[in-house]
């Protein structure tokens, strides 16, 4: 179970002005929304489907822990330290360790797991200025030394760019955020990564006083070994409420604003923390290259457009729940056993608190049903909605028997503005011989327009190949957008393959719950040497051709006869 401080809604122009958390989407720009309690006190039921918020007033952070056992999940903390280096008196070698790490720009002093570059240029292809202004906060209070030989990153700060030329509402500066996070075992030798987030926003400053967000000592009778706990809101000490900052010090906040959708921002990292599996991103026309360097770190470079993604978030007195949610949770009450308390006892208990937040829905194919529930209590419009620039690393999923795991690369890239999508990678759908990828979204945006899908999928060219026992020779595709009912369209279709991967962008679909399906073929030539790898996804089966005395046997997953050549 969560347990989490409670948080106030804010409206928000150039200085941060205190209202009611019943205040709609008009009010105030969706770049700015955070949660609230529910209106008045009244026990109601709520739920928040948003993801920016992760990438928010982020910090640095080392713990080191002991406990009563030594399973997670399960096992109480007795104990927990923070660190300013791994080793250090508290923070011994054999203890449980928690870590979040901010990147910061590389340089002199820091060479490996950081930011080598930021660029950006705009819809002509011009290359823009990018002016490196500082770290944000220039000091992070919780900021701790990375130790290489044990695949430990260096925690620093989030920090400021300007882009001259790619002003937004705000001015033109740029806070770009990059974290990994992880952990190590008792008893383990190295920290294993456990996620990576990367985010850009447009943002502006605010003179004021700000409390500064940090990990948590808390040891209540509910902390368990492995379970994260911090102080992630920032609050308005002069108001005494929550402050809508996306990064703050103790004396200044930043606003976030909308994202020029005509400029490519892109990031270069330096990593030795190496990532590995899929990725998703809040982006459109995404582009991913990766290199392996002499030292063996990976060089990724990731860039895109910002994207518009619908945000989910309402609350409904529980006396009056729209009939699609009251269904829902009495077919699933286990679902009402987690999320943020407001009133009672705070333990994230639907029964035993006035009211509940669920921001505890996860993109698994499990909840997707959970999410279009409330959608449909929303007349299937989103309150919300924002710019979005963010890419982050997701669950494995299906292993294609081998083709999606590869620990020196990345396997790919799925990038969606959708509200909700099923994390990992596309499934394989022997049936249908395509991946499958499913998202879901209200219906409508905020001033009522229909809200257009897009869906981008880059992939390792060798990974798709061996999903589909292709050989080295061209490929093309075909996308149709199945929805909930079974109807197929064809959405608009881009495909290309450089510098070892396939591109495929699909946009211009409507919601709320379709899946992407997306078929692979390629003309087979016979004097092409097949792939190395044991083709595993289609059934490939033999022919003999003759031409004269001549003759040839072709075997492929639809093999043809070469030209001049015919069937036997």
């Amino acid at each position: 179970m969560k347990t989490k401080k409670l948080i106030s809604l804010f409206l928000i122009s150039f200085q941060l002005i205190s209202v009611s958390s019943s205040a709609n989407a008009a009010d105030t720009p969706g770049e700015q929304f955070v949660v609230g309690p529910p209106p008045g006190d009244t026990p109601s039921l709520g739920v928040v489907i948003e993801d920016s918020q992760k990438l928010k007033n982020t910090f640095s952070t080392l713990q080191a822990f002991t406990a009563d056992g030594v399973e997670r999940g399960r096992s109480k903390v007795k104990s927990i330290t923070n660190c300013k280096s791994y080793g250090e008196a508290g923070c011994e070698q054999d203890k449980y360790f928690n870590y979040m790490a901010n990147l910061d720009m590389c340089s002199s002093l820091l060479t490996q797991d950081c930011i080598q570059s930021v660029f950006a240029q705009d819809k002509s292809g011009k290359e823009l200025k990018v002016d490196y202004v500082s770290a944000f906060p220039q000091t992070m209070p919780y900021a701790f030394k990375g130790n290489p030989q044990v695949k430990l990153p260096t925690g620093g700060s989030t920090f400021l760019v300007d882009i001259p030329e790619a002003r937004h509402v705000g001015g033109t500066q740029y806070l770009v955020v990059a974290q990994f996070t992880g952990m190590k075992d008792f008893g383990a030798t190295n920290f294993q990564l456990d996620s990576f987030n990367l985010g850009i926003f447009a943002v502006s400053k605010v003179a004021g006083r700000f409390s500064i967000t940090g990990p948590s000592l808390d040891l209540g009778p509910s902390r368990v070994l492995g379970q994260v706990s911090n102080q992630r809101i920032p609050f308005d000490q002069n108001t005494g409420t929550t402050a809508s900052c996306t990064q703050s010090t103790a004396t200044e906040c930043l606003l976030a604003w909308p994202m020029p959708l005509d400029v490519e921002f892109g990031v270069v990292i330096n990593a030795n923390t190496r990532i590995n599996g899929w990725l998703h991103g809040r982006t459109s026309n995404t582009t991913a290259d990766i290199k392996i360097l002499p030292s063996g770190n990976q060089l990724i470079t990731v860039s895109g457009n910002p994207s518009i993604v619908p945000t989910v978030y309402t609350w409904f007195p529980k006396s009056n729940l729209p009939k699609t949610i009251s269904d829902y949770y009495q077919k699933n009450p286990e679902e009402l056993l987690s999320g943020t308390g407001f009133g009672g006892n705070a333990s994230g208990d639907f029964a035993s608190n006035t009211s509940l937040l669920k921001d505890t829905i996860d993109y698994n194919e499990r909840q997707l049903t959970e999410a279009l529930a409330w959608y449909e209590a929303l007349g299937d419009k989103a309150p919300y909605s924002s710019t979005q620039w963010s890419i982050r690393s997701t669950n494995s999923g299906n292993d294609q028997k081998g083709c999606f795991r590869n620990n020196a690369q990345l396997s790919g890239i799925v990038a969606t503005n959708s509200n909700y999508f099923i994390s990992g990678p596309p499934v394989f759908n022997a049936k249908e011989n395509s991946l499958d990828y499913k998202v879901a979204s209200p219906h409508l945006l905020p001033n009522g327009d229909v809200f257009k899908g897009s869906y981008n999928l880059l992939i390792k060219s060798d990974v798709a190949r061996c999903i589909y026992g292709f050989t080295s020779a061209p490929v093309s595709a075909s996308v149709s957008i199945v929805s909930s009912d079974g109807t197929a369209s064809i959405a608009t279709v881009v495909l290309g393959e450089r510098n070892g991967w396939l591109y495929l962008t699909a946009a211009g679909f409507t919601f709320s719950a379709p899946t992407v399906r997306v078929k692979l073929t390629q003309d087979v030539d016979p004097t092409t040497e097949t792939p190395k790898i044991t083709p595993i996804a289609a059934k490939r089966t033999s022919i003999t051709c003759v031409k004269g005395k001549t003759s040839k046997k072709v075997t492929a997953v639809k093999p043809k006869c070469p030209v001049g050549y015919k069937k036997k």
